[in-house]
């Protein structure tokens, strides 16, 4: 008790993947499939997918526990960003371009890719409110993950550096760490607002499948102005691709739209599949074989980019020789 009212309760299971986005993933049971390495698989509530006790506790000398963190990602990131999302889903507004004639061979290119060539392309405005909720968002999604934590203690614990000496040493590495993770989400967070922003639409009955791992960036990033790029699955049916270029090429509150067919399905949750640890999962039923053939191995990296600056910019070149 304080002041004659009882202290609020704090939040002890913290969920890394928002239910907010993991939801999208329930069937109509209204639970998840889960998938592990070996093909096995289960089903789950979104309360129990996702989440961690105390991933981002800080510990008070006086044993205390500061869930100032959890709150922050609940009030700052997860709620401006439903409106964002229920923005991208909708579809509304689509500003809709003639497609300039190119080469036989970046049609091929794109069509060997999984995606779908129309005569026409289309943009999705944004408000800049939703693109800096959408910013903000991917790059917490990226650090928050308990793999992308874990990595930062380990550091912590390997370089030392000042630690809180009124702690011991685990909790004032895990308090570091989490000062880190603050500081890393800013500096990605940054990029991604001057990225590229591609949504991926799936245009058939397939669906996309999301990692425990979250979502991935290249790290250390590479040297020049292609830092990394990001496949951040919503939904099963949509996804964001993020490019950082130096000089965005679309008005930056705005995504271009990008329908794929089953083999750009595919090469999506492959990416998904290369990073996944532990789990995969799944709306509809999973493909199995898919799954166990692709569970942590290399995604083929079939696209190449670099930075053109005195010529066309963002180069794309496509080696079949890469894709199997």
């Amino acid at each position: 008790m304080e002041n004659g009212r009882s202290k609020a309760p704090q939040p002890k299971r913290h969920h890394w993947w928002p239910q907010l986005q993991s939801g999208y993933w329930t069937g109509d049971n209204g639970l998840i499939n889960v998938v592990k390495s070996d093909g096995s698989s289960f089903a789950a509530s979104p309360t129990r997918i996702g989440v961690e006790g105390d991933l981002y506790t800080r510990f008070e000398v006086t044993g205390g526990k500061d869930v100032t963190i959890e709150k922050w990602f609940s009030s700052e990131i997860e709620t401006p960003f439903v409106r964002a999302l229920e923005r991208l889903i909708s579809m509304d507004g689509l500003l809709r371009y003639r497609r300039p004639s190119a080469p036989s061979t970046k049609t091929r290119n794109a069509s060997d890719l999984g995606f779908v060539v129309r005569q026409d392309f289309q943009i999705m405005p944004l408000s800049p409110e939703h693109r800096k909720a959408i910013d903000a968002y991917l790059a917490a999604l990226l650090v928050r993950n308990p793999l992308y934590l874990a990595k930062l203690v380990q550091f912590h614990d390997k370089n030392g550096g000042m630690l809180p000496p009124e702690l011991p040493r685990s909790r004032a590495i895990k308090s570091v760490a989490l000062n880190s993770m603050l500081e890393v989400f800013k500096l990605y967070r940054d990029v991604i607002s001057q990225a590229d922003l591609g949504l991926v639409i799936v245009d058939c009955d397939r669906e996309l499948l999301f990692g425990d791992s979250g979502i991935t960036a290249k790290e250390p990033w590479l040297p020049g102005p292609l830092p990394f790029d990001i496949h951040a699955p919503l939904t099963p049916t949509l996804a964001l691709e993020v490019l950082p270029t130096p000089i965005p090429r679309l008005n930056r509150n705005s995504c271009l739209i990008m329908p794929v067919n089953a083999k750009g399905v595919a090469r999506f949750n492959r990416i998904a599949l290369s990073d996944a640890e532990r789990f995969i999962f799944s709306r509809g039923q999973p493909p199995i074989d898919f799954i166990r053939k692709h569970f942590g191995a290399a995604a083929p990296q079939s696209i190449g980019l670099r930075w053109d600056g005195d010529g066309d910019g963002v180069v794309v070149s496509y080696d079949r020789n890469r894709d199997q």
